[in-house]
């Protein structure tokens, strides 16, 4: 496993243990976070603070217990590195929330600098927010 994997497989391992604390303190100052799609906390979040206010605390409100992502996969090298996994929760509409993701990490200095997350957009939507996606 490279640094770089390393790296990645911590902060995973750090919010597994809901460290929180730990897994954000291995981000850079200006690390930048990419939630891709157009769901309620989708969006660009740039630095800590907007990232933990913005996101994910928002994020937490709507999942009942914990979240769980495990890595399935680690692909790449040098500043870059690709987390694939699964996630396990259920959200506070007494839904399972089971999503897979694609994580796209950048690591420099031993620091993660950015990072896009990719996953069903759709399952957010209905399963943690409620929506319905057709018209009844």
């Amino acid at each position: 496993m490279s640094e770089t994997q390393k790296i990645v497989q911590q902060w995973f391992d750090h919010i597994a243990a809901g460290n929180a604390e730990a897994a954000f303190a291995l981000f850079a100052d200006d690390v930048v976070y990419d939630l891709k799609g157009t769901t309620p906390v989708s969006g660009v979040y740039r630095g800590l603070e907007q990232i933990v206010n913005e996101f994910f605390v928002p994020w937490r409100k709507q999942i009942d217990g914990d979240l769980v992502v495990h890595v399935d996969e680690l692909i790449g090298e040098g500043e870059r590195v690709v987390a694939l996994g699964h996630g396990e929760a259920k959200t506070v509409f007494g839904l399972p929330y089971n999503n897979d993701y694609a994580f796209v990490f950048t690591v420099k200095n031993g620091k993660i600098t950015a990072v896009a997350e990719f996953l069903d957009t759709a399952l957010v939507e209905t399963a943690a927010y409620g929506r319905s996606l057709v018209d009844r």
